[in-house]
């Protein structure tokens, strides 16, 4: 597949949610992804985010998740990792949220300098503070990464999230969202590169609309 039509094919898969979708919300997430190398097996994961939500007006979110991989492969990694999740909505109670987190990296296809097909399985256990019950979720992503002028990468990539279980705090089994984004990687220093694009968010939601949220992505990604 063409880089144009990966694009076009991710930009319309975002899209096509949001006409079923109730409300809509504009917002920008900043991103900043590190991925350290100990020795020739282990690595070093850590993931801060920060989302500004409700017209990106206002910190809505913070994510930390850091992780340990041993690498399997040379192109397929396993991690376990921790994530801690602060959201504060507009017009809701805040809540702190802790996961574990199982996930396998593998390269489908491709390598450095070539069109790259990724798969990213996730599973997660969720906690929140105060609240009882363990929410397991998993996550497929697949990625394309391809080169399209020196020192440009198209990127396009979806990801479903399926819950697994019903808690008590909320999580319900079944569909819960969809992601997926579409823009460009530049490279800005040996192993540093910005990623910038638009991500959509499709959330589907019990006893209240559907959400769909507008999202122009930022992220700093370092590999040493």
């Amino acid at each position: 597949m063409r880089p144009s039509r990966a694009l076009l094919a991710a930009t319309s898969l975002l899209s096509a949610p949001c006409a079923m979708a109730a409300q809509e919300d504009e917002q920008v997430w900043l991103a900043q992804f590190s991925t350290i190398e100990v020795g020739q097996k282990v690595l070093l994961f850590t993931d801060v985010q920060l989302r500004f939500t409700d017209g990106a007006d206002r910190l809505g979110q913070v994510l930390l998740r850091p992780a340990v991989g041993y690498r399997i492969t040379p192109s397929d990694t396993l991690f376990l990792g921790y994530a801690y999740v602060r959201t504060e909505p507009l017009n809701g109670t805040p809540t702190d949220e802790h996961r574990m987190f199982q996930q396998a990296l593998v390269r489908v296809v491709g390598g450095a300098g070539k069109t790259t097909v990724t798969s990213r399985t996730r599973l997660e256990q969720r906690w929140l503070e105060g609240r009882s019950g363990t929410g397991w979720r998993l996550r497929q992503q697949v990625r394309l990464d391809a080169p399209v002028a020196k020192g440009l990468n198209a990127i396009a990539w979806a990801e479903p999230f399926v819950n697994l279980d019903t808690t008590a705090w909320g999580q319900r089994a079944g569909f819960d969202q969809l992601r997926g984004f579409a823009g460009v990687g530049v490279p800005i220093a040996r192993g540093i590169a910005i990623e910038a694009g638009y991500s959509g968010q499709y959330v589907n939601r019990f006893n209240v609309p559907d959400r769909m949220n507008h999202i122009g992505s930022l992220s700093l990604t370092i590999r040493r």
